[in-house]
C-alpha cells in the first residue's frame, strides 16, 4: 500500500484552477488553521483569494504534497501527468467529463 502521509497531512498545498472554486479551496486551508506553503497555480498569474498565482507547477516553491486540481477533463489529464512528473504527494481532482457522463467517451477514463 502506498503512503498518503504528504496527501492526507501536506506541508505543501497546490490549488490549480481558478475562479470561485479555488479561492474557497484556499479559504477553507486558511479556516482551519493550514499554516504551509499554500499557492495557486494559474497562467494568467492573477490574484485568487488575496494570493498571487502561479504561472505553472514548476514555479512551485518545492515539493507539492497535496494538490487540488480544479480545471476541465482536457486539462487534468495533462495536470495528473505534470504532477506525477514532480513527485506531488497526491492530487484530489474536481473534473467531470469521464465516464460518469453518458455523452462522453470512457477512453479518457483509460488515459
Amino acid at each position: 500500500m502506498r503512503d498518503l502521509t504528504r496527501l492526507l497531512k501536506p506541508k505543501s498545498i497546490a490549488v490549480i484552477g481558478g475562479g470561485a472554486w479555488c479561492a474557497s479551496i484556499i479559504s477553507a486551508a486558511e479556516q482551519i488553521g493550514f499554516d504551509g506553503v499554500l499557492h495557486p497555480v494559474h497562467p494568467s498569474g492573477k490574484q485568487i483569494a488575496g494570493r498571487k498565482s502561479l504561472p505553472s507547477l514548476e514555479a512551485f516553491p518545492g515539493p507539492i504534497d497535496a494538490a487540488f486540481i480544479g480545471v476541465n477533463r482536457h486539462a487534468t489529464l495533462e495536470v495528473v501527468a505534470q504532477l506525477r512528473s514532480l513527485k506531488a504527494g497526491g492530487a484530489t481532482c474536481f473534473a467531470s467529463g469521464f465516464s460518469e457522463a453518458a455523452a462522453e467517451d470512457a477512453a479518457a477514463q483509460r488515459s
